[in-house]
Formats: C-alpha cells, sequence, structure tokens
C-alpha cells in the first residue's frame, strides 16, 4: 500500500495522479503496459475507485495515458512532435525531441517513374527513379513509413549508401543538392492492412498520410515521397498569424 498524505494539503487523486506519473517518468510503468484494474489500484492506494478513476481521468485528458474500451487503461506512447513552421528532418526534429531513431529499410531499387512521381520530379514519364521504402522507429516503437523517390539521373551513387544511417537530404548535399525547401500535402487515412501490419497497428487504425516534394535551393526537385504517421503517436504543429 502506498502511504498518502491525509492531512491538509494535495488532494488525495491528485497525489495519486503524480504517483502514476512518476512510475511512468521512472519507466516502472513502460510505454503500452496495461495499468492494473481500478479494483486494484483503489486496493493498492486505499481510496475508492471514484478516486482511482478522477486520478486517472486527468493522465487521459494529457495523453500520458489512453483507455480501450471494454480492455483497460494503458500507458501511452508519447508523441513525436513535428514543427511544420519549417523544414527539418525526421532525424532532426526526434534529435531535438532527445527520443532514439531507428531506420529499417524495406526496399531500395530503381524503377520507371509513374506519371505523379515524373510530373512531381520534372522528369519524362517512366524515367528511372531510385525508391527508398523505410519504417522509422522511435524508442523502438514503429511511427512512420517513408515511399520516397529520387531521380537517377541525379543521385545514382544513392544505390550503393547505407540508407539505414545515413538521411537522405544528407546525400543530396553530398551531391550537390541543398535542400531548401517542399511543398506537401496532409490528410486522415486508415491504415491499409499493409501499413497496419508494418505500424504494428490494426487496420483501419488513423494515420496521418504525406505526399511531400522536396526542392534543392536551385529549385531543382529532389525527392518525392508518400509518408503514413502513426496517428496515435505522430502531431504536428503550425504557427498561424493574422
Amino acid at each position: 500500500m502506498v502511504e498518502l498524505l491525509r492531512t491538509p494539503g494535495p488532494p488525495i487523486y491528485i497525489q495519486i495522479r503524480e504517483a502514476l506519473r512518476a512510475e511512468i517518468t521512472g519507466g516502472r510503468l513502460k510505454r503500452g503496459e496495461q495499468l492494473p484494474s481500478e479494483n486494484k489500484l483503489a486496493a493498492r492506494f486505499n481510496v475508492s475507485r471514484m478516486t482511482i478513476r478522477e486520478s486517472t481521468e486527468d493522465l487521459v485528458s494529457e495523453g500520458v495515458l489512453y483507455r480501450r474500451h471494454g480492455v483497460g487503461t494503458f500507458v501511452a506512447h508519447p508523441h513525436l512532435q513535428r514543427d511544420h513552421t519549417k523544414l527539418t528532418s525526421f532525424f532532426d526534429e526526434a534529435e531535438d525531441e532527445g527520443v532514439a531513431v531507428q531506420v529499417k529499410l524495406l526496399g531500395l531499387k530503381v524503377i520507371p517513374a509513374t506519371p505523379k512521381v515524373a510530373e512531381a520530379l520534372d522528369i519524362p514519364a517512366g524515367g528511372h527513379v531510385i525508391r527508398v521504402k523505410t519504417l522509422c522507429y522511435v524508442d523502438g516503437v514503429p511511427i512512420t513509413v517513408h515511399d520516397a523517390h529520387m531521380p537517377y539521373g541525379l543521385f545514382a551513387g544513392l544505390v550503393n549508401e547505407n540508407l539505414e544511417v545515413q538521411h537522405l537530404w544528407r546525400l543530396f548535399e553530398k551531391a550537390g543538392y541543398r535542400v531548401k525547401r517542399a511543398v506537401q500535402k496532409l490528410e486522415a487515412r486508415e491504415a491499409s492492412k499493409d501499413v497496419a501490419s508494418l505500424m504494428e497497428v490494426k487496420e483501419g487504425a488513423p494515420v496521418l498520410f504525406k505526399e511531400r516534394t522536396v526542392y534543392a535551393d536551385d529549385g531543382t526537385p529532389v525527392e518525392f515521397t508518400y509518408c503514413y504517421n502513426r496517428g496515435d503517436i505522430y502531431s504536428l504543429t503550425v504557427a498561424l498569424e493574422r
């Protein structure tokens, strides 16, 4: 049983809330782990189930916990915040957040460009592009699928690079093309069977889908990418002014 202060001070439910928070931040309760039932927590803290629910409700509202109807309450994975007011790579933002990033190469091949890819990259339809498909993990959790296409004529050497440890934009710069800007479209989608399997979520789970064209500082389009991000972990920030 956890000893709570029954004298004047923070309400009991706040003490329990912060005790649970400390267990999460301290690693005693792991990301994705299910909390004990309300009955067990009530017995542990010697309080009512209503007090336990009040304590966990705050953490659910903050996104620290989440509930699955009919199953229970779980420790949430932290959101990776992407700032879309400036052009940064997934790696750069993850490093700024202080989280560990791992990349798994799913595919690397030279293929004819589809009409859509060719238009985005300003090459003839059917022209050769390098297609690089990767799965990105944050703290061991699969979060993003990138399906990138680059003009083979500009970056033929990419096929010999280890793309699990080097970011594409750094390789572009080595080839003389410094990334300057990007144009992208965002929309909500449901995870297909293939995407759901890669991200370890249920088919139909929410994903944030992006189509993005990246340009070098001389205006040359250097990358066109389809990107799928887990909706329960990935979030974005956009600054608006009037």
